[in-house]
């Protein structure tokens, strides 16, 4: 049972207390300074990894990390936590009956950074180039996002049109997210390394990168001249904030430290441990959000080791109480996950919730029936031949709180099942390579992307061992981070339709199709719901907004946030 972890979870993390263990999905315990925010000031927030990507934000747009450049970058249109659209630089926008053309009336007194001119031409310029091949960012966004668009045309300096090939449900996400920012098209004029560091571009946005110091902090300054806000946002005009500092801090326990002694305003990533700290204490305030982005799974390989047996894929989804590792591990900061989708999106179905309690008996019968049995004294399982139940894990290097969950889910495995879990933690750029190798049997992930059609195309659309993947009609199915390297031509069938159709009941029961026969035949193990977090001091207005968009994929746009200066 999971009481009895000795190895990798210390102690502390697995005695509950109800204060500790209350679910908080809002700003619950939120202390922030009464009246209305005033201008000026310095907000500083300590998060934990810098973008190593660099500053373009097309190029590391599907990281979380690289979110802090929404500061800097308006899109066309913002994204709010209901999954509904709303004007930003275009103020209105129609779609053809057919779903394939869309025009966008475009905010006429939007100036870059540099002066430049935002209007339709920049626009064209923009998805020009994140469509092209050449271009940095097309293996993170282009062949995935942009791949049915046919053409951009200037209907007038302020009217564009996008022509798609085949209508695409996701087409409005992929446009209010980092993946549709603007940037000067004076500026994207380089080669690929200046575009990949994106030193020298220049958005439109409330905030102006002041200083970079790499892996350290970024320093923004306000843009005075900012009057073109999303919609969704609380206040109209320039950032309340003169100054911005964003400082990276990888240890939990030192942001944590940093903020109660006031060095800086506001921690992201808070680690279960250290919430107590901040929520419900005098001076500090504590705010949690949770995030229609798809579950953190893990992946089980279909194509190669132990994991084509669908037996021990059943026996690993359901053999230990994964509930209560989370639980543990999270102090129920975060929410055990039973589906592929979040709660917090429109397309969650309940009935998921509690459907498939863990079942260590049966597991141990499954094992018994695939060969897999118990030898001697030995704690691992093995088959006929004297082989080991060896499960190889391979993983980008985990951070809070996926590294816990997964040290705690490997020492249950052991104890519960005999099965030996061997991880293999790597820098993300490496992760690819060794997915290609097909030597491995999990890989947890959460497969990012504002729209859930694109999260699933990308993790269960058809993909071969060696990583290969294709189109269709323009659509890609499957990706480098697709780990279970499933290839299921009705899998594939519902992904292209729910990509593809508008209706939103349609694509419900169709994303419901695809997660009814991920958990069915134990593709994927669903770990936790994606929630974040942060707190801050009692001097900080509208620490909530930092949520904001892109929507909930990371904290810092602080386009709202203010402090109090006196």
């Amino acid at each position: 049972m999971l009481f009895r972890l000795t190895c990798a979870i210390a102690s502390a993390l697995l005695v509950l207390t109800t204060s500790a263990c209350s679910g908080d999905t809002g700003s619950g315990g939120s202390y922030g300074p009464s009246g209305r925010p005033g201008a000026g000031g310095t907000f500083t927030l300590a998060l934990d990894q810098f973008p190593d990507r660099g500053l373009n934000p097309h190029y590391g747009a599907a990281f979380d990390a690289e979110q802090v450049l929404r500061n800097c970058y308006d899109s066309l249109i913002s994204e709010d936590a209901h999954e509904n659209f709303h004007p930003w630089l275009a103020t209105s926008w129609t779609v053809s009956p057919d779903g394939r053309v869309y025009d966008f009336h475009l905010r006429q007194d939007v100036t870059f950074h540099d002066g430049e001119k935002f209007d339709a031409q920049a626009v064209k310029t923009n998805i020009d180039l994140l469509r092209d091949p050449h271009y940095p960012s097309w293996t993170t966004l282009g062949v995935l996002q942009y791949s049915s668009v046919s053409a951009v045309d200037v209907l007038d300096p302020y009217l564009v049109r996008i022509t798609l090939s085949t209508p695409r449900a996701d087409l409005l996400s992929t446009l209010a997210g980092l993946s549709g920012a603007m940037v000067a098209p004076n500026t994207l004029h380089a080669d690929n390394p200046t575009l990949i560091a994106g030193n020298g571009l220049v958005g439109s946005g409330p905030f102006v990168i002041d200083r970079v110091v790499h892996g350290q902090e970024i320093r923004f300054r306000k843009n005075p001249a900012y009057h073109w806000g999303p919609a969704t946002a609380r206040h109209q005009g320039p950032a309340h904030l003169d100054t911005l500092v964003v400082r990276y801090v990888p240890q939990a326990s030192v942001r944590a430290e940093l903020l109660g002694s006031h060095e800086v305003d506001a921690i992201g990533t808070v680690k279960a441990t250290d919430i107590p700290l901040f929520r419900g204490v005098d001076g500090f305030q504590y705010a949690q959000t949770g995030s229609a982005a798809a579950t953190t799974v893990i992946m089980l390989n279909l194509t190669h080791g132990p994991t084509t047996d669908p037996r021990v894929r059943d026996a690993i989804a359901h053999g230990v109480d994964l509930t209560a590792i989370i639980d543990a591990v999270t102090r129920r900061s975060q929410g055990r996950a039973w589906s592929l989708i979040s709660p917090d999106s429109k397309y969650f179905d309940p009935r998921y919730d509690n459907a498939t309690p863990p079942n260590p008996r049966r597991a141990r019968d499954l094992l018994d029936a695939a060969g897999w049995k118990t030898h001697g004294g030995s704690a691992i399982r093995a088959n006929d031949r004297g082989e080991p139940l060896r499960v190889r894990l391979l993983a980008t290097i985990p951070t809070y709180p996926l590294d816990d969950v997964l040290k705690a889910w490997q020492a249950e495995l052991r104890q519960e099942l005999g099965v030996d879990v061997e991880s293999q933690y790597v820098e993300n750029a490496q992760v690819y390579d060794l997915l290609a190798r097909d030597d491995y049997e999990a890989f947890p992930r959460q497969v990012g992307g504002l729209d859930l059609s694109l999260q699933l195309n990308r993790a269960f659309g058809s993909t071969t061992p060696d990583l290969k993947y294709g189109q269709v009609d323009g659509i890609t199915l499957g990706s480098i981070v697709a780990g279970a390297k499933l290839a299921d031509p009705t899998v594939d069938r519902w992904l292209l339709a729910a990509t593809e159709t508008t209706d939103p009941n349609q694509r419900k029961t169709l994303f419901d199709n695809v997660t009814h026969y991920i958990l069915d035949n134990s593709v994927a193990i669903p770990l936790y719901t994606d929630r974040n977090s942060v707190a801050a001091t009692s001097t900080v207005f509208n620490l909530d907004t930092l949520f904001d968009p892109p929507r909930n994929v990371a904290n810092g746009w602080s386009y709202d946030i203010a402090v109090r200066t006196e």
